[in-house]
Formats: structure tokens, C-alpha cells, sequence
């Protein structure tokens, strides 16, 4: 059984290590690639001021058997090597590996199984991407924070997926056999087609935006469309406001489709023609890109992107509207630089950021 070098871990990020420790610490990281991954992982995070993530249960092979028992893991999963020192018991690299998870981060309710279990839930978490491989052979993409759930009779007739965050899709074509993607907001029926939806449930606004290909939205309940379809065409983003504060927040220089006939509290609907799709959908390339916006649209997705809550103590800083586009940055690198551009302060203890007005 292979365990991690906690204590020389330890040592190392406290700077407390030995030269022969120090020399033992290097061997077992040149020991494999796997290892070298692990040490780039945690030392990303300590840089990006997260705790030292300590021990895991010793016995790995018992904790993996016992998740294996629990949990089944699709063999059509295919994701990147990603804070592989957090899974399970923490760790023993060659049977993590051989079980097919790569760097899934598993917990109770993230691939259900079972034989009441009528539908398989897989989860991205926050700081991840995710790449999935539907039975069908249909391409998704999992943001951070992104559930995608579908049914146990999941096939090429019957295609219909459910969505809680943002993903993007590349769907096998079948004009046949549409594929339906279900958000809480709307839904997406699809021929053969790429495209990026982003509906978080506790988002004001949900979207979706056509690379190439045709969609429909559907399921809209407003008034003058309810049960309309509504044809998506390239370079297109549907987007759909909960109420009419979310759509004087956004700033939205398009016209919404029903914003005269909306009450207070009824959804807005919009198109927006001739859309730049490249930014929208580079965050599957690990691109965060953003154009003219709000500090607190940009913080909600930084917390995604980065696994961190961040707190603003003032509204003032809230509207101040940011441009550009992150890499390979940590947090603290990007807080850096928007600093550079307005005046705000922060402090950082582990994973929770507080802004406030640099006054």
C-alpha cells in the first residue's frame, strides 16, 4: 500500500525540512508522473492559500472497495488528473488509476447505483472541469459546480440529459432522435449540434448560446410563449431573466422579447444576435474570460472557477466592471491584478475572500 508523505509535505510548506528529508521528499516525487502531479496540485493550492489538506484514512484499499461497493463508476468517464491527493483515503495511485476515475472527486449522491437508482448523476466540482462520454456518444464538458443527470434508459431513441450549471455540448446527430437538455429555466431540444448552456439554479440568469448547428428552446412559461419553440441559429445566445431586476442588473443592451408585457416578477427572455461565442465557451480550455463585468458577476464566477467564497463587506465595489482573461493564474494572482485596476482591498483565509472599498 502506498500512502503520501504527509510529514514531509508538511515539512516542506512550512519550510521546516531537512536536507536529507528534503532529498527524500524529491525521490519520491520523481518516482512517477502521477506523483509529480500530486505535488503540483497541492502546491497549487497552498500558493492560492488554501490549508495544508493533512492525512487521509490510512487503509485505502478497504475506504476504495467500500466506495466501489457504494458508487458505480461509468467507464465512459473520462476526466483529467486533477487533486488526485483528495480522493477517498488518500492514496494508493495504481488502483485509483486502474479504477477508471482518474481524478473524480467522489462523494455520497455523485454516481448513484443501486436498484431503485433510476438515473446516474455525475458531478464536476468547484476548482474541476469534467469530460463525459454519454452512452450515446455525445460529447459534455462539465463546468465547476455542475450536476448532469440522466436517466438509467438513456439510448439513441430516448436522449435527454438534466442540467444544474454549465456545460457544453457536442451532441451526435440524429434528426430522428432529438436530444433534450433540462435546465430548471427551460429546455433545449437538439438535432446534432454544439453548443453552451449556463443555468445554475440559484443564478438570476440562465443562457444558451449555439456554436453550430440548430436548437429549440422550449418549456418557456411567460406570457404570448408559453409552449412556443424557440429556433436558436449560430451565433446566437438565448438568454432568460428571472424577473425584471435581474434584467435592469444585467445592463443588457438587446431587446428583451417580452420586457413590455412582463409584470415585476415574471421572467424576461432575449436574443442576442452576432455573439462573439469564443469567450463564452473557453472556459473548457481553462480560459476564464469576461467583458465588462460586474465585480459581483465576476466573483460568483470566480468562486466556481476557483473553489473560494468571496464576501464583499461594501456594495460600492459590487458594480465596478472588469475585461479580460485568466489562465493559468491562482486566485491571489487574480485579485492582484484587478487590484491593479481599481482600488479595492482583500484578506484571504483559507478558502473564504473578503472584499471591501479601498477608501
Amino acid at each position: 500500500m502506498e500512502r503520501l508523505p504527509w510529514e514531509l509535505l508538511d515539512k516542506y510548506f512550512k519550510s521546516q525540512i531537512t536536507k536529507s528529508e528534503h532529498q527524500l521528499l524529491e525521490s519520491w516525487i520523481a518516482e512517477s508522473e502521477e506523483h509529480v502531479l500530486i505535488f503540483q496540485e497541492i502546491e497549487s493550492d497552498m500558493k492560492a492559500g488554501l490549508a495544508f489538506p493533512g492525512h487521509f484514512n490510512a487503509n485505502t484499499v478497504e475506504t476504495w472497495n467500500e466506495l466501489k461497493r457504494k458508487w458505480a463508476i461509468p467507464r465512459y468517464v473520462n476526466i483529467p488528473i486533477k487533486k488526485l491527493y483528495r480522493m477517498a483515503a488518500a492514496i494508493m495511485i495504481p488502483l485509483i488509476l486502474a479504477g477508471g476515475i482518474g481524478g473524480f472527486f467522489i462523494s455520497k449522491g455523485f454516481v448513484k447505483k443501486g436498484a431503485n437508482s433510476s438515473f446516474t448523476t455525475i458531478y464536476s466540482p468547484g476548482g474541476q472541469k469534467t469530460k463525459v462520454i454519454l452512452p450515446d456518444k455525445s460529447t459534455v464538458w462539465l463546468n465547476a459546480r455542475t450536476t448532469l443527470k440522466y436517466s438509467s434508459s438513456f439510448s439513441e431513441i430516448q436522449r435527454n440529459v438534466y442540467i444544474d450549471g454549465e456545460a457544453f455540448f457536442e451532441v451526435k446527430h440524429d434528426s430522428l432522435h432529438p436530444f433534450t437538455v433540462k435546465t430548471s429555466s427551460f429546455n433545449i431540444k437538439v438535432y446534432g449540434t454544439s453548443f453552451n448552456v449556463k443555468a445554475y439554479k440559484d443564478a438570476d440568469v440562465s443562457e444558451a448560446t449555439l456554436v453550430k448547428g440548430k436548437i429549440c428552446i422550449q418549456g418557456i412559461h411567460i406570457a404570448g410563449k408559453k409552449n412556443d419553440e424557440i429556433i436558436i441559429h449560430p451565433n446566437e445566445t438565448f438568454k432568460y431573466f428571472k424577473n425584471n431586476i435581474a434584467y435592469n442588473k444585467s445592463g443588457s443592451r438587446e431587446t428583451a422579447i417580452n420586457d413590455k408585457t412582463a409584470k415585476r416578477d415574471e421572467p424576461i427572455i432575449q436574443i442576442a444576435e452576432k455573439v462573439d461565442v469564443t469567450p463564452i465557451v473557453a472556459w473548457k480550455d481553462g480560459k476564464l474570460c469576461f467583458k465588462n463585468e460586474n465585480f459581483s458577476d465576476l466573483a460568483y464566477r470566480l468562486e466556481q472557477w476557483y473553489d473560494v467564497k468571496i464576501h464583499f463587506e461594501d456594495s460600492e465595489v459590487q458594480g465596478i466592471k472588469f475585461t479580460g482573461q485568466f489562465e493559468k493564474e491562482n486566485i491571489n494572482q487574480v485579485l492582484k491584478y484587478l487590484q491593479m485596476l481599481t482600488p479595492f482591498e482583500y484578506d484571504m483565509k483559507v478558502n473564504e475572500i473578503n472584499i471591501r472599498y479601498k477608501k
